[in-house]
């Protein structure tokens, strides 16, 4: 227990380092290089999204998501779009 509340501290206290920083972003040339950063941005974040929906699929081998959602389990609906919402929020914090 204290090696996870060290361990927990030791990340926190890096993280707000880290975002105090206060990163600028670099200004775009064109709107060319604006789409294109949009672009390789957000093909990035749908990458990390389905490679992380699928560790979440490799981390509960005992309930086959697909077959579930196809036999309409709102239970396995619920926990797949809770699991895709909030990847989706680390990604786009991250990107930012």
């Amino acid at each position: 227990m204290t090696r996870l509340l060290a361990t927990t501290l030791a990340i926190s206290a890096f993280a707000s380092s880290a975002l105090a920083q206060g990163a600028e972003p670099l200004p775009a040339k064109s709107i060319g290089h604006a789409l294109l950063n949009s672009v390789v941005f957000a093909a990035a974040g749908m990458a990390l999204l389905f490679a992380a929906f699928k560790v979440f699929d490799l981390a509960t081998p005992r309930i086959d998501i697909q077959k579930e959602l196809l036999n309409n389990n709102i239970a396995v609906a619920i926990i797949s779009a809770a699991v895709i919402i909030g990847v989706s929020l680390i990604v786009a914090v991250s990107i930012m």
